[in-house]
């Protein structure tokens, strides 16, 4: 395990040991916890093409070509594999 050090104001420090004693852990935990919790973001990124199509997908009963189609839907291209539907 590596070691960081850091220097925090009275405030940030406080409110890192309430939050430590709140949810009982030490303040060395809460830190590593405030760190991991930063660096593994847990966003939705607009730009990827499965969050941009949603409102394409079908109503029940409808059918559609998505769950064969989904690579060229998504990201303007045919799967590399070669299949044929049944109807």
């Amino acid at each position: 395990m590596k070691m960081a050090k850091t220097q925090l104001n009275e405030t940030e420090y406080q409110l890192l040991a309430r939050y430590a004693e709140e949810h009982k852990l030490a303040v060395k935990e809460a830190l590593r916890l405030a760190a991991k919790r930063l660096v593994l973001d847990d966003r939705v990124y607009p730009d990827n093409p499965i969050f941009r199509n949603i409102g394409r997908a079908s109503k029940p009963g409808k059918k559609t070509q998505w769950s064969v189609d989904h690579d060229k839907v998504l990201y303007g291209k045919r799967p590399k594999t070669k299949f044929t539907l049944l109807s």
